[in-house]
C-alpha cells in the first residue's frame, strides 16, 4: 500500500468546463467539416492510447466558438466514452494545433495542475486499474458505451502522491513513450522510402513480363482448430488473426495474441508458414499487411504469400501494398466484403527484370531491416513500460529503483 490519498477526480478538475462532452451529433454533422480550422478529434486519433492528430477533419472557427464547451487545449485529457471503449489520450504540451474539439463519442477532462500533474493522471488512466476504473460502468447493450459517462469519470478516485512524486513517475514513463515514439518516427520514414524505392523501380521502361500473381507467389489461407479442444490450444506455435495484425504499428508482426500445438497445428492445411510470409487480410477488414518476423499459423481471414523463386517476399510486400484498391475491388460477399483466393491468384502480375528486382532489393532490404530491429527494440521498451506503470502507480515499484532500468532501456 502506497499511503497515498485517493481523491476523486471531480476534485481534481480546473476550471467551470474542467469536464465536458463531445457535441451531439445533431450539432456537429459531415457538412460542418472542413478542409482547415480547428481539428475534431476522432477515435482513430487515440489508438492505442496514443494522441495522433496526423489525419483529421476540420469546422470552422464559428462552429467552434459554438462548440466551445467541448474544445480541448494543451494538458487536457481526452476519454472515449461510446465505440472503442477505454482509450485515453493527453494533449501534448506543444501540440501541432492550439485547439481541439472533441468529438460526440469523447469526453474531455481539465486537470488543476497544482494539485496533480495532468501526465500522471493519464499513466494512471492507462493502467490496469485506471482501465477498470474507467470501464466499471459500460454498457454493452448495441454500441459499447459508458454509462452516464461524465458522473462516472468525476466518481473516479485516483491515489495523489506528492507532486515530485508523480514528477518522477511521468518522467520516467514519458522517457520510454518518448523513445518508443522516436523509433516509431524513424520507422514511418523508412517505410515511406522503401514505398518511394518501389514507385522508382516499378516506373521502369524496361519489358516486364506479365502473369497472374500465382505464377510468382504460393497464395495460401488458413483456418481455426475447433475451439472446444483444449488439446489444439495455448501451445508453442504462433498463430495469427487479422486482429493481430490490426493492432500494429509498422509492417513486422513478431506475436500473436493466441498459440497451437502441433495437433493444433495438423488441423491446418497450410500448415507454419516460414519467416517473411507475406500476410494479407482478406477480411473484416481487407487490407491489413504485414510480413511475418516468426513462423507461424494463420486462420481462413488471410491471404499468404511466399515468393516461388523469382520475386522476394519484401518485393511482394510492396505490391500488395501499391495493388490494395485493384484487391478491394475484387471482393464481394453478403455480410461483409471478402477476397478470396479464387479472386486474388489471377490478378495481374508485373515480373520486373532480375537486375530491377537485384538493384531495389540492395537498397530496400537494408531498410526493412532496420525497421525491424527498431520495432523489436519498440516492442521490448513497451513492455518495459508496461511492467513498470502498474508498480509504479501501485507503490510497489519506486522510481529510484526503476531508474536504472529506464536508463538502460533508452
Amino acid at each position: 500500500m502506497t499511503g497515498w490519498p485517493e481523491v476523486q477526480l471531480s476534485q481534481l478538475g480546473s476550471g467551470g468546463r474542467a469536464f465536458a462532452m463531445g457535441p451531439f451529433g445533431s450539432r456537429i454533422k459531415k457538412e460542418n467539416f472542413r478542409s482547415s480550422g480547428v481539428p475534431v478529434l476522432r477515435g482513430k486519433n487515440l489508438g492505442g492510447n496514443r494522441f495522433d492528430d496526423s489525419d483529421v477533419v476540420f469546422v470552422d472557427e464559428d462552429k467552434a466558438e459554438e462548440l466551445s464547451a467541448s474544445i480541448a487545449r494543451p494538458g487536457d485529457l481526452v476519454f472515449t466514452h461510446r465505440g472503442t471503449l477505454g482509450q485515453v489520450a493527453l494533449v501534448p504540451r506543444r501540440p501541432r494545433y492550439p485547439l481541439y474539439l472533441v468529438s460526440q463519442s469523447q469526453m474531455k477532462a481539465t486537470i488543476d495542475e497544482e494539485r496533480v500533474l495532468p501526465e500522471y493522471v493519464y499513466y494512471w488512466f492507462c493502467s490496469p486499474e485506471g482501465q477498470h476504473a474507467l470501464l466499471r460502468n459500460t454498457s454493452q447493450t448495441g454500441v459499447p458505451a459508458i454509462s452516464q459517462p461524465l458522473t462516472s469519470l468525476q466518481a473516479i478516485a485516483i491515489p495523489v502522491p506528492p507532486l515530485s512524486e508523480q514528477r518522477a513517475i511521468a518522467e520516467v514513463l514519458g522517457a520510454l513513450d518518448d523513445k518508443i515514439e522516436a523509433n516509431r518516427s524513424q520507422i514511418d520514414l523508412l517505410e515511406s522510402l522503401i514505398r518511394a524505392s518501389w514507385e522508382d523501380a516499378s516506373s521502369e521502361s524496361a519489358e516486364w513480363l506479365q502473369q497472374p500473381i500465382s505464377e510468382v507467389a504460393k497464395i495460401v489461407g488458413g483456418s481455426t482448430p475447433r475451439t472446444s479442444v483444449a488439446d489444439y490450444w495455448d501451445g508453442s506455435i504462433s498463430w495469427a488473426t487479422p486482429k493481430d495484425l490490426s493492432r500494429l504499428t509498422s509492417t513486422p508482426l513478431f506475436r500473436t495474441e493466441r498459440s497451437i500445438t502441433e495437433q493444433g497445428l495438423q488441423q491446418i492445411s497450410s500448415g507454419l508458414l516460414p519467416r517473411g510470409t507475406v500476410l494479407l487480410s482478406s477480411r473484416a477488414p481487407i487490407g491489413y499487411l504485414a510480413i511475418a518476423e516468426v513462423p507461424l499459423a494463420i486462420n481462413q481471414g488471410f491471404i499468404a504469400l511466399n515468393s516461388l523463386g523469382a520475386v522476394p517476399n519484401l518485393y511482394l510486400w510492396q505490391w500488395v501494398a501499391h495493388h490494395m484498391a485493384e484487391i478491394k475491388d475484387r471482393a464481394n460477399g453478403t455480410t461483409f466484403q471478402e477476397i478470396s483466393k479464387a479472386n486474388f491468384r489471377p490478378i495481374g502480375f508485373d515480373t520486373p527484370p532480375a537486375r530491377v528486382i537485384d538493384q531495389w532489393m540492395n537498397a530496400a532490404e537494408p531498410l526493412y531491416q532496420l525497421v525491424v530491429k527498431l520495432e523489436y527494440e519498440t516492442s521490448i521498451l513497451a513492455t518495459l513500460r508496461d511492467t513498470l506503470l502498474p508498480k509504479l502507480m501501485s507503490g510497489e515499484l519506486r522510481v529510484r529503483d526503476a531508474e536504472h532500468l529506464v536508463e538502460d532501456a533508452v
